[in-house]
């Protein structure tokens, strides 16, 4: 890949990767992992892609996966969690701690559906679930997004 598109792949798509990775890991170490994982195989990638819309839905596919496999790691499973006190200053909005309360299957089509305007044919197919699954993961999450929100 030419350095000066794969530049703009990077301005481009860097962000939602990084919040995709975060939607899972809650960590941003970790996130930054994950981006720069996922930003360096669509480098190193020969694959020959159809559009932008082709090149976002791989780069969430590849990020998905990367966060998962990070989870599944033994590292992950042992690794000693840092205090949540010394977290990013966002984490004390309201909105966060509720989307932190979510499950990472719930917060990913949350994310996916909300913030990256995917609809739910589009999601079942990123994420390798059924178009039912998904409706019923976002109907979960508002529901208990709603309650957090109520009781907080």
């Amino acid at each position: 890949m030419q350095n000066d598109i794969f530049t703009e792949y990077v301005r481009k798509y860097s962000d939602m990767v990084y919040r995709i990775a975060y939607s899972y890991t809650r960590s941003h170490p970790d996130s930054e992992d994950i981006m720069q994982d996922t930003l360096l195989k669509l480098y190193q990638c020969d694959k020959r892609f159809r559009d932008d819309e082709h090149i976002k839905a791989w780069l969430i596919r590849v990020a998905i996966n990367k966060a998962k496999d990070m989870l599944r790691s033994v590292r992950s499973k042992t690794a000693e969690a840092l205090d949540e006190s010394i977290s990013a200053p966002a984490a004390d909005h309201e909105l966060d701690r509720a989307m932190a309360s979510l499950s990472e299957d719930y917060r990913a089509v949350v994310y996916l559906h909300y913030y990256e305007g995917y609809d739910v044919k589009e999601i079942a197919k990123l994420m390798r679930i059924t178009e039912s699954n998904v409706k019923i993961r976002l109907k979960r999450a508002r529901d208990k997004l709603r309650d957090f929100m109520t009781n907080a």
